[in-house]
C-alpha cells in the first residue's frame, strides 16, 4: 500500500471518528440538558383531553408524555403541572387561565360558553350537556365557596378575581376535569412547571427530543 493510500485512509478514518464523536457528544449533550432542565412524566388522567391523552391501547401502560421546565416563566394559556393539597393523587396537569390580579370569567353566549381573562377572550367551549353541567354546577358554585375571589363587573356578573400570588389552572376537558374551580386558586409555590415538550402516544421519543433540542440549540 502506497504512503497516498495510507495518508487517504487515515483522513477519512480521522474524518469517520470526529463525526461519531460529534454525534455522542451531541446526544450526551440532549441526555444532560433534558436531565437538568426538563422533569418527564406521563399523563395521567383526561382532564386535558383532547390536548393531552392519557387513553391507551389496553396492552400498554404509558399514555401521552411531557417534559416540564422546572425554570421556565408561565403565563395564560400555558400549560403547566401542579402540585396542590386538594388533590389526593399527586401532580395535576391543566391550562393556566389566570395570574395574580387577573378577572376570570366564563360567558354563556348562545351556542358557546366563552372563557375571558381582563375582558379578553382566552377560548370558547360549545355548549352541549357537559359544558352546562361544567357551567352552572362547577363554575357558578365557585363563588359560593370561595367569596374572597368573587366580584362584580358592570354589568352585575359574577367574576373570579385573582389575588396577589394565585393562580388559576383549569382542564380542557370540562366534563372530565377536577381543577381550581373545585379546589380554588393555587400560589406560584405550587407550581412545578410549565410543560414545553408533548410526545403523543405512538411517537418516537428520542426523535421528537433531537428535534427539540435542535430548535433549542439552532
Amino acid at each position: 500500500m502506497s504512503s497516498r493510500t495510507k495518508r487517504i485512509l487515515l483522513n477519512v478514518s480521522s474524518a469517520i471518528l470526529t463525526v461519531l464523536i460529534m454525534f455522542v457528544s451531541f446526544f450526551a449533550l440532549i441526555n444532560i440538558i433534558f436531565n437538568i432542565v426538563f422533569i418527564r412524566t406521563n399523563v395521567r388522567g383526561n382532564s386535558m383531553y383532547p390536548t393531552l391523552n392519557a387513553n391507551v391501547p389496553s396492552n400498554q401502560i404509558d399514555g401521552d408524555v411531557v417534559y416540564i421546565n422546572k425554570f421556565s416563566s408561565y403565563t395564560n394559556s400555558d400549560i403547566v403541572v401542579a402540585d396542590v393539597s386538594w388533590w389526593d393523587n399527586g401532580y395535576i396537569i391543566k391550562r393556566l387561565v389566570g395570574c395574580p390580579n387577573d378577572i376570570v370569567q366564563i360567558k354563556d353566549e348562545g351556542t358557546q360558553y366563552v372563557l375571558y381573562v381582563n375582558n379578553e377572550m382566552l377560548y370558547t367551549k360549545e355548549k352541549n350537556s357537559v359544558t352546562d353541567y361544567y357551567f352552572n354546577s362547577i363554575y357558578m358554585t365557585f363563588f359560593e365557596k370561595f367569596p374572597a375571589n368573587s366580584i362584580e363587573n358592570d354589568q352585575g356578573e359574577c367574576c373570579i378575581i385573582l389575588n396577589d400570588n394565585e393562580y388559576l389552572l383549569m382542564g380542557d376537558n370540562w366534563g372530565n376535569s377536577t381543577d381550581c374551580l373545585t379546589g380554588g386558586p393555587i400560589s406560584n409555590n405550587n407550581i412545578i412547571g410549565r410543560v414545553d415538550i408533548i410526545i403523543h402516544y405512538g411517537e418516537n421519543q428520542f426523535r421528537t427530543l433531537v428535534k427539540e433540542m435542535w430548535n433549542l440549540l439552532f
